[in-house]
């Protein structure tokens, strides 16, 4: 299986679909084992002029309900508490900013995957908030459809070293996000032919764990004290890796196949 990365650096951009190139870039030395979800079969259009068209962000087997970034959409449950003021401190690595915003830009124009669009963007937000609220209440099994298999028996392996309240400090609200940005884009051309896409997030969140600070979250953004007696906020990281495959007259679909919290890393 070959991975398509470092698109910025080459010219030869036309010869993607035949080109054997093997690279592979991430922050964090994150991993785990990728399983390609077997969904339905829909059309798959390359029409002139359908890239514009507002298309709904739809992971594996929540079709209907979840995840979807139409006006008037069932949106997940959203904290009403006041939020703290946050101070930005610092800013994230330019280099993968860049890189990741050209890998965007071909990935899109190349293979219309649309992940520059507000509709993604919603889309992930929808994922971890549905993601993280099933872990905290150890339901596990219904994350099946939505998180590949293999990661969800990884995710129930890591919580189970959590404690009861750590495990419900997973839980992550729409309101408790606060910044989200792409690590890494590639495309994966396999033995047959067919072509998938990974995209790596990471969120920046609120978050009332007690323990250390996360580096990755204290280094760009602050959370000023609080003036009432509500308990203190730090800034947290989670990483969420998505899949889809983009071979033609395959679904749409995107699955998470990786899952990470800051709270994992306190536990260890």
């Amino acid at each position: 299986m070959h991975r398509f990365t470092c698109l910025a650096a080459r010219r030869e951009l036309r010869g993607l679909a035949t080109s054997a190139v093997v690279v592979r870039a991430r922050k964090g030395g994150l991993s785990c084992c990728k399983q390609w979800a077997s969904t339905p079969v829909r059309p798959f259009s390359t029409e002139p002029g359908r890239r514009l068209c507002r298309r709904r962000f739809v992971f594996t087997g929540e079709k209907h309900r979840l995840f979807s970034s139409r006006p008037g959409a069932e949106e997940p449950p959203g904290g009403s508490d006041r939020q703290p003021h946050i101070s930005v401190v610092g800013i994230p690595d330019p280099l993968t900013w860049i890189r990741c915003k050209v890998l965007t830009y071909l990935t899109d124009f190349y293979f219309e995957t649309e992940i520059n669009s507000f509709e993604f963007d919603r889309g992930v937000k929808q994922a971890l908030v549905h993601v993280s609220n099933k872990m905290s209440r150890g339901r596990y099994h219904e994350l099946k459809g939505v998180v590949s298999n293999e990661m969800v028996e990884y995710v129930e392996e890591r919580c189970r070293s959590l404690s009861d309240i750590q495990r419900k400090q997973l839980a992550v609200n729409m309101d408790d996000i606060i910044f989200v940005l792409p690590e890494d884009i590639s495309v994966v051309f396999d033995e047959f032919g067919r072509k998938f896409c990974f995209v790596v997030m990471r969120f920046w969140l609120l978050s009332s764990h007690e323990g250390p600070d996360d580096p990755e979250g204290s280094k760009i953004f602050r959370v000023d004290p609080s003036e009432d007696d509500s308990p203190p906020k730090k800034i947290t990281t989670a990483v969420y890796e998505f899949h889809r495959e983009l071979t033609r007259g395959a679904s749409p679909d995107w699955t998470v196949t990786t899952v990470w919290h800051w709270h994992w890393k306190l536990a260890e």
